[in-house]
């Protein structure tokens, strides 16, 4: 099978791109041919390595510079850029000779280009956001002016995304949103990229909580940081380490030193080893506002480490058994935040439980397992196309 995988840039080094490369990567040791596309990569390296079979070419449709532009003019490089974007595609797609075209992330601004491009070639979309999160947006675009054109944008959204073979989504929960407007949804998470063959290699930091992640107002790190502070003082020898990058990092910095909880919450640069530092911790908390799904719980999971997260509309809830392999909280509520951390402070019995069933949950999200079901799906879209 002959498989192409848009993806706006894989420059960063995210969650996305290392799930569409990991996916990428199992299809090509299957025998598949594979080519991923982007088209605001630039010069910019990739992040991950490919499998040597793995193709990769970038379009160079970089639409984030229109805003350098005057209005007017703005007007006339966004047609041209999707002009280029359409008839570049539409020459892959020719050349490489595809079965099957995937839209692995932010195909809502260009799903019509992409299905003209490809031509009688089907179409999969997966959508990685949360439905709920996206719509929330819409809601509260601005003036009413900007209210109609964002309905109708979106809208005509939907109707494009009839054409598409399939809409692969992460969770049940997300599924059940988009079948109001579209029949061929499928649930497909993401997969582990690592399930460790052992947990014990790495001896444990006693006390240590962990949290890991992007640092946006989206994922209320500053909740944790709350939680925590309200049972610090409690239990002197727990702290919290969190891991990642991000435009609310100063806040944070400057939260820890306003409760004077340096030393007892310190902030990390990301790191490759994440899983070396999942080992380490006695539990990981995740107090996101949203989560489509939320790939770092089942990391975590994998690692026996036993989790405690905010119950979003989506997400957590399909992952962590509340009470079984983890706790859920209340979304947004910080003093149960804090007294479920604590429960699992105080009760290290059942946290080591919480632990081995966590580790034995994840198993079911492992690479070969998930990608067996998302091989099934291209071929049936492919054979019956």
């Amino acid at each position: 099978m002959r498989i192409i995988i848009i993806h706006r840039s894989f420059a960063l080094v995210g969650g996305a791109e290392r799930v569409i490369t990991d996916k990428a990567n199992y299809l090509a040791k299957e025998g598949h041919q594979l080519l991923l596309v982007s088209y605001e990569q630039g010069e910019h390296p990739l992040p991950y390595e490919l499998h040597p079979s793995v193709q990769y070419k970038d379009l160079d449709c970089r639409f984030f510079t229109l805003s350098k532009y005057p209005s007017l003019s703005r007007l006339y490089h966004f047609f041209r850029l999707r002009s280029k974007f359409r008839k570049s595609l539409h020459n892959v797609v020719v050349s490489f000779q595809a079965d099957v075209v995937v839209m692995a992330s932010d195909w809502q601004t260009l799903i019509d280009l992409v299905l003209d491009a490809s031509g009688t070639v089907p179409v999969i979309a997966e959508f990685h956001n949360a439905y709920d999160y996206v719509m929330r947006n819409v809601e509260v675009s601005g003036s009413r002016l900007k209210l109609l054109i964002t309905k109708t944008y979106y809208w005509n959204t939907l109707r494009h995304l009839k054409r598409c073979a399939r809409l692969v989504v992460l969770t049940n929960a997300d599924a059940k949103n988009w079948q109001k407007h579209f029949e061929n949804v499928v649930v497909i998470p993401n997969p582990l990229s690592y399930y460790p063959d052992v947990v014990d290699d790495v001896p444990k930091d006693n006390g240590r909580i962990i949290f890991v992640g992007r640092f946006n107002h989206e994922k209320r790190i500053d909740m944790l940081i709350d939680a925590f502070c309200l049972i610090a003082d409690k239990h002197p020898d727990w702290h919290v380490d969190i891991f990642g990058e991000g435009n609310e990092k100063l806040n944070l910095l400057n939260q820890i030193a306003s409760l004077n909880l340096k030393g007892r919450v310190i902030i990390h640069e990301p790191t490759k080893a994440i899983y070396d530092e999942y080992k380490r911790s006695e539990m990981l908390v995740l107090c996101s506002e949203h989560e489509a799904y939320s790939l770092v719980l089942v990391e975590a999971m994998s690692c026996g480490v036993p989790c405690v997260s905010f119950d979003c509309p989506v997400g957590p809830g399909e992952i962590i058994n509340d009470g079984v392999t983890g706790c859920l909280v209340k979304n947004g509520d910080v003093r149960e935040l804090a007294s479920k951390i604590e429960w699992l402070i105080v009760h290290e019995s059942e946290r080591r439980e919480m632990g081995i069933k966590a580790r034995e949950s994840a198993a079911k999200r492992r690479l070969s397992i998930v990608m067996s079901e998302y091989e099934m799906l291209l071929h049936k879209v492919v054979n019956k196309q």
